[in-house]
């Protein structure tokens, strides 16, 4: 990341996360976690201060980003991760597959560490 790029509110880091790590663009943001364009340009432009909890967290999913990141600020947009969790595979291969087809495939593991934990999902 520059380190001379301010990114001292939410909007800023949304913007950077939008369009500099993730390369989509406020539609494509706003279709995924269910805004309209303009409401995605107001926080970005400081009208409104920040997503909701819910949104911002849809939103640092949808860009791949750490979601206490970018609502505070702290720590780093995209950390590590030691390590690739699967052996059957390598990182190449799983990332040339669709977006979408991938975000279906996470969203199964999530649930399946969720329920591991204890937690209850309803549809």
């Amino acid at each position: 990341m520059d380190t001379h790029e301010d990114l001292s509110t939410y909007g800023k880091r949304l913007n950077y996360a939008l369009q500099v790590l993730a390369k989509k663009d406020r539609k494509e943001l706003a279709t995924a976690i269910g805004l309209s364009v303009q409401s995605i340009g107001q926080v970005i432009t400081g009208v409104t201060k920040a997503l909701t909890a819910e949104n911002s967290s849809k939103a640092a999913r949808f860009l791949r980003v750490d979601h206490h990141w970018l609502a505070t600020g702290e720590g780093v947009a995209r950390p590590k991760r030691p390590g690739w969790p699967f052996t059957a595979f390598g990182s190449d291969e799983y990332f040339s597959l669709d977006e979408a087809f991938r975000m279906e495939m996470e969203d199964r593991i999530a649930g399946a560490i969720l329920r591991k934990r204890g937690v209850t999902i309803t549809s």
